[in-house]
């Protein structure tokens, strides 16, 4: 072999290996943003549970203080009804 067919043969397997690392860096990044975008979906996957629990607590909290306050007005509206009809059978 020539000096020029080898540095032929040198310059193909390194135009090759260039090639090569630049697709397999051009592929990291997109590995990379894939991996971000999981991570960032993990997380608004974990925020949206935190704000969905937390909405129901907010709800059920809502819930139980109506629930207390009809059942206190209904008790009044019993005594009021009680002395009504003890006022009635005297």
């Amino acid at each position: 072999m020539s000096t020029w067919e080898t540095t032929e043969m040198e310059n193909n397997f390194l135009n090759s290996n260039k090639r090569y690392i630049e697709e397999v860096i051009e592929y990291s990044d997109a590995i990379a943003d894939v991996h971000n975008d999981i991570l960032n979906n993990k997380q608004t996957e974990k925020d949206n549970h935190r704000y969905a629990m937390e909405h129901i607590t907010d709800v059920i909290n809502d819930i139980r203080d109506e629930s207390s306050r009809e059942i206190d007005s209904l008790k009044n509206e019993i005594e009021d009804l009680k002395q009504m009809i003890e006022e009635l059978t005297k």
